[in-house]
């Protein structure tokens, strides 16, 4: 995930509030976004700090979606404006000078997800008795034992209050509290709190199983983003079909680039985002071991050597035995090829 930089349109030297964000803005504005448009400003004073999503949203105890979200009500308000790389990745946050019109907010974006999630239920501080009480069953105690793995040291009373939380309040099941354990440690978050803040978010919308999990992670992944910007879908979200596609696609050893790349070719080949077409692309390279574009690159120069010699055989063989015609060495196409070499698996 690409550093993000932060700067501002205003020259002035000054990081400050505006009185038009308090009092036309921040009034009618969710709460979460209101905190983290003002993290980011509060960060604008420091000098040579490097941030992202999942550094912003460890910061502030939210989930990246949070962040993202945030960020796109507040680009739509005209207070911020996004900066991404050519690989689709934001890399840089801008503030704008609020223009007084909070009614492009309301207008434009749609933030009733909301007021319509799940309510949860009360927090709880859990006793001794009802911790030891939850230790006693075979498959809690089996869980606590798996958490400390992925952790690394024993669980403390605050981490046995979330656990038994998630499990007793929210109706998660060992099984996708097991989930929730692994999907922060890879993602480098270790905390509980983290832990805790995915698992709010997830019970909120109405996660209940492992799989709805995976689902909503791959969807919020920029792995996602970045398939879907290749293929050119944006008005739409990924089916399940498909979805099983990227999750695959995703524990490739491959880069990113590589794989985006392969949706650039189908597109090419097919004229539209052909998952299955796409996945024959990327079988192939993986048969050769290709792991960056380099290696892509490698794998097309030995096509095309492999073609043109072939064409070459063909030519003098047509030749010797037809004297009176003449062939010239045809030119190949790589997109040609690689169409042919898929449809052949």
């Amino acid at each position: 995930m690409a550093d993000i930089t932060l700067h501002t349109s205003n020259e002035s030297g000054v990081t400050c509030v505006s009185n038009a964000f308090i009092d036309e803005y921040m009034k009618d504005a969710n709460g979460e976004f209101v905190k983290i448009y003002l993290y980011l400003l509060r960060l604008l004073g420091q000098d040579e700090l490097d941030i992202d999503i999942s550094v912003l949203a460890e910061k502030l105890d939210h989930t990246e979606r949070d962040v993202k979200r945030a960020l796109s009500y507040w680009e739509k308000c005209k207070l911020l404006s996004l900066e991404y790389n050519s690989s689709g990745e934001l890399t840089g946050i801008c503030f704008l000078e609020p223009s007084g019109n909070p009614n492009k907010c309301s207008s434009q974006v749609n933030d009733s997800e909301y007021q319509t999630r799940s309510p949860l239920p009360m927090r709880q501080e859990y006793s001794i008795t009802q911790m030891n009480r939850f230790k006693e069953d075979d498959k809690m105690d089996e869980l606590l034992f798996v958490i400390e793995k992925y952790l690394g040291h024993n669980l403390t009373v605050t981490d046995l209050n979330y656990i038994i939380y998630w499990t007793a309040d929210l109706h998660f099941s060992t099984e996708l509290v097991t989930y929730l354990v692994e999907y922060c440690i890879d993602k480098g978050h270790p905390s509980i709190k983290y832990m805790d803040r995915i698992a709010l978010d997830w019970a909120s919308n109405n996660i209940s199983s492992v799989e709805e999990a995976k689902e909503d992670t791959i969807q919020h992944s920029d792995a996602y983003y970045n398939i879907c910007k290749s293929f050119g879908i944006n008005n739409r979200s990924l089916i399940k079909s498909e979805l099983e596609y990227v999750q695959k696609w995703k524990k490739l050893s491959l880069s990113d680039d590589v794989i985006e790349e392969a949706c650039r070719r189908t597109i090419v080949n097919t004229n539209k985002p052909n998952f299955e077409y796409a996945d024959k692309i990327i079988d192939n390279w993986v048969s050769h071991k290709v792991k960056t574009l380099d290696d892509v690159r490698a794998i097309d120069e030995e096509y095309k050597k492999k073609f043109k010699n072939a064409s070459v055989r063909s030519t003098k063989s047509v030749t010797q035995s037809n004297r009176f015609n003449n062939f010239d060495s045809r030119e190949y196409n790589f997109d040609d090829l690689e169409k042919t070499l898929v449809n052949k698996n």
